[in-house]
């Protein structure tokens, strides 16, 4: 990974970075979703972000270099994620993204092995995360670092794809 790569708790006044991330990151999924599919708007990404910061049970990490976001990694108790889950011990992770320059850097194997070491000292006993069915490099990398497939595709309207859940026990 390179040396100038900078990490740190991330917080409300940093959403709209992030949020262009997240955007930036979800342009790649029209390769693999249907016709129609488009990201969320940066807004509506920015309001999304700035609610989740803002909650102090929200841990967010952000990467930087050369004063730019280049990754961030998001964890929350599931039972206050997306589609929640009534399970005390189990962490979500979402919005795991590295900007493409830096793929294959090691970033995505640090960002989520801080996920993980943040889900551990909050008390959780596992995590959980959901991948587009589309998304084969990223459901290797998750397969590579020891998280396994739960169940069965299914659609999620919110973000309208066929998703998989993975899990991993800490």
């Amino acid at each position: 990974m390179p040396a100038s790569i900078s990490f740190r708790a991330a917080t409300v006044a940093d959403a709209e970075a992030l949020a262009r991330g997240v955007v930036e990151g979800l342009e790649s999924y029209r390769a693999f979703a249907p016709p129609e599919w488009s990201p969320p708007s940066l807004a509506s990404e920015i309001e999304h972000l700035q609610e989740r910061l803002a909650d102090d049970q929200v841990w967010c990490l952000l990467a930087e270099a050369g004063g730019e976001v280049v990754g961030q990694i998001t964890v929350l108790p599931a039972t206050r994620a997306g589609r929640p889950v009534d399970e005390p011990g189990l962490a979500h992770l979402s919005n795991i993204f590295v900007r493409e320059d830096m793929w294959g850097s090691g970033l995505a194997r640090s960002l989520q092995t801080a996920g993980r070491d943040a889900a551990r000292e909050r008390g959780f006993d596992a995590m959980r995360l959901f991948v587009a069915v589309g998304q084969p490099r990223a459901r290797r990398f998750y397969e590579r670092e020891g998280w396994v497939r739960i169940g069965d595709e299914f659609y999620d309207p919110v973000p309208g794809l066929v998703l998989l859940e993975y899990r991993l026990v800490l």
